[in-house]
């Protein structure tokens, strides 16, 4: 009986190290996610900074500037 127990046991070592390993694998990509995010923020800030913007007050300022696009 003591066989079965260790082979339980071992499965579920085997178990738990593949959900680790898939749950490492999320992270890495939220992190990557997270980093992606942050450039794109800062990039902005940096546009926003140089008046890089376009700002429209009206509908017809927004129509404008998606017919330049």
């Amino acid at each position: 009986m003591a066989s079965t127990e260790t082979m339980n046991i071992s499965d579920y070592i085997k178990k738990i190290n593949k959900v680790e390993s898939m749950l490492e694998e999320i992270k890495q990509g939220l992190s990557y996610f997270d980093k992606e995010l942050q450039d794109s923020i800062n990039r902005g800030e940096r546009d926003i900074g140089e008046g890089k913007v376009t700002i429209c007050k009206t509908e017809d300022d927004l129509d404008a500037f998606f017919k330049l696009v």
